[in-house]
């Protein structure tokens, strides 16, 4: 290729000598012509016309390899060749989808955490065959809330940038989880309005948007009283909603999630609700439940004694009655009760709720039956902590603050996420008023082992309530 020229266009084309000089070239000022001036940047010629004929030129010239080629054209074509070139070209190009990194994680989120979180058991006390969990995949994609959407990828993102070690994915989480927030608080402010003109209702993906928050909270707590927060609206919503969004018993599942997380909620911020739910209400109008799941009145008996321990911020074991004779009286009469049908239930079934096994461990019929049974030992905790005097009347052997451990022990065996959420209220009060060091101490640990998992969020709520009411307490 001949060295590159710095002439002007229009020397070039005349095929003249160039000064190029600026602004104009002397050639083009004594001819009169506009010069553009010399060329700046690469200079790109376009030789490929040139190459190809040049160098096909030169194979036709080449008789050896002319005679080559001929020869390969007389020889026989294979027919079955023929056939798949023909099936080649008649086949439409299909291009490589790229599947969304977004959707893959959703679909994890579903395979695993769903079925992590849902224990056996649960629907027959319930009376629900689904958990409110395994709608969520209907409810985020039907289009209705975008809200729940994004609350529903943030915690996807972080439950499986944990489990998968992947800073990234968990920092999209938080990116995700800050747009949700966005996107709900937008939701509830235009509910507000259209609520004065009559025409909004709670719907149940605005609940399960709260929930699924506060489900990220857990995951990865960003301050405790989000979390309170978010379980506190979630609950005035599910008062606020008609009985037609019930959707085949998720409102059911949603308000049991609810008021097991009420509860720790009581015990660890000690702080009361603004306003107490309308437990009533919401049973008999919205859910419409004739006869009250058994589960859901012992929490009713629980949030009433949490409501209690919370007024009582200074509580500690043996100083004095928190409670009065008539009120603790008829909540430990019910709460036997419910225990006695409990075990009656199980034995019109054939079934034992609890035994040992070869090793000597404590298993459970079910992981809903080690849950209930722990919710059974949490009541008479609070009856001992309240209300040591009367509690001393009662004859009881039952060592409550070891059954929940051996509770926790074999959820965490059975890896059922819900033991990490549910069973935080119950290992929250072994921690603080378990008579023995050595159970205080397995309580803590329990606490400290879920710190390096996936619910790292409730470990952290719950260690920081415990360091802080041991220093009142001392």
């Amino acid at each position: 290729m001949a060295p590159r020229t710095k002439a002007c266009a229009v020397c070039r084309k005349r095929r003249i000598k160039c000064d190029a000089t600026l602004p104009q070239c002397l050639m083009c000022i004594r001819t009169g012509k506009e010069c553009p001036g010399p060329i700046d940047g690469p200079l790109i010629i376009d030789m490929t016309k040139f190459a190809m004929h040049k160098s096909k030129k030169k194979t036709e010239r080449n008789p050896k390899a002319r005679q080559i080629s001929l020869d390969t054209i007389s020889e026989p074509i294979n027919p079955a060749y023929c056939m798949h070139s023909e099936r080649l070209l008649d086949t439409p190009l299909k291009l490589c989808t790229q599947v969304s990194q977004a959707a893959t994680v959703t679909e994890a989120f579903y395979a695993n955490f769903l079925s992590y979180f849902a224990s056996t058991g649960e629907r027959i006390d319930l009376q629900n065959r689904q958990t409110w969990l395994h709608q969520l995949p209907f409810l985020s994609s039907d289009g209705s809330n975008h809200a729940l959407t994004l609350a529903l990828r943030a915690t996807a993102n972080v439950y499986c940038g944990v489990e998968a070690s992947n800073t990234a994915v968990v920092q999209e989480g938080y990116r995700l989880y800050g747009e949700a927030l966005k996107a709900h608080s937008i939701k509830l402010t235009r509910h507000a309005r259209l609520k004065e003109k009559g025409e909004a209702e709670i719907t149940v993906h605005m609940i399960s948007t709260s929930l699924m928050l506060s489900l990220f909270e857990l995951l990865r707590a960003t301050t405790a009283d989000a979390y309170r927060e978010h379980v506190y609206g979630a609950a005035k919503m599910l008062e606020a909603t008609g009985p037609g969004q019930c959707l085949h018993g998720v409102l059911c599942q949603l308000f049991y999630h609810i008021r097991t997380q009420m509860a720790f909620v009581y015990l660890t911020s000690q702080k009361g609700l603004r306003e107490r739910l309308k437990v009533r209400k919401i049973m008999q109008e919205t859910l419409q439940y004739g006869r009250w799941p058994l589960f859901q009145r012992l929490i009713s008996h629980v949030a009433e004694l949490a409501e209690v321990y919370v007024k009582n911020g200074d509580v500690r074991e043996g100083k004095e009655q928190m409670i009065d004779l008539t009120r603790y009286g008829r909540l430990k009469a019910d709460v036997e009760a419910l225990w006695l049908e409990y075990e009656n239930t199980a034995e019109e079934r054939g079934e034992r709720l609890e035994w040992r096994n070869e090793h000597g461990e404590k298993v459970f019929r079910d992981g809903f039956t080690a849950l209930s049974v722990a919710y059974f030992s949490t009541a008479r905790i609070l009856f001992e902590v309240l209300a040591p005097r009367f509690a001393a009347t009662f004859l009881d052997m039952t060592d409550h603050y070891q059954n929940i451990l051996d509770c926790a022990t074999y959820l965490c065996a059975l890896r059922i996420g819900c033991a990490y959420i549910r069973m935080a209220t119950p290992l929250y009060l072994v921690a603080l008023h378990s008579p023995r060091e050595e159970q205080r101490r397995k309580a803590k640990d329990v606490f400290m082992e879920w710190k390096d998992g996936t619910m790292a969020g409730v470990s952290v709520i719950a260690l920081e309530a415990i360091g802080k009411r041991v220093g009142e307490m001392m």
